[in-house]
């Protein structure tokens, strides 16, 4: 499972992908568990080498998270992003494109390779303080709110 917070500047995740990729890039989609609906996605930048790692690290900013805490479901698929479009040398429909119209090729989503669970907190979740007695023979936690 993932364990994300909405309030931390950098997120790190490492997956085993069901798919080989070679792609530097990955897309985020996550559906909140408790609605089962459809949350948002975002890309992400994978910064390990998929040729000398059978697994997948990449490293997201929190304010991309969903601002509700709890669990939800990552669906992550191969991603190659957009570069700008050439006006009049590409056959993609001005209705289906979503790019900048300058130079380059529109973003592709690929192949799903992976699902992962995910507990988002940071967000609306209070503070949890853990007490630890002198002898650590107990420990005890509260929960305000």
């Amino acid at each position: 499972m993932l364990q994300l917070n909405k309030s931390e500047a950098v997120n790190t995740i490492a997956f085993y992908p069901n798919e080989l990729t070679t792609g530097s890039s990955i897309l985020l989609e996550f559906t909140q568990s408790y609605s089962n609906t459809v949350t948002g996605s975002f890309p992400v930048d994978v910064i390990s080498d998929p040729q000398t790692t059978p697994y997948i690290i990449a490293q997201f900013s929190g304010s991309l998270l969903p601002s509700a805490s709890g669990q939800y479901d990552f669906k992550i698929f191969d991603f190659t992003p957009a570069s700008g479009l050439v006006w009049n040398t590409t056959n993609i429909q001005w209705q289906l494109a979503n790019t900048i119209w300058n130079a380059g090729t529109p973003a592709v989503i690929g192949d799903q390779i992976s699902v992962e669970r995910a507990i988002i907190s940071g967000s609306d979740v209070t503070p949890i303080t853990e007490y630890v007695s002198p002898n650590e023979n107990a420990r005890y936690k509260v929960y305000l709110g």
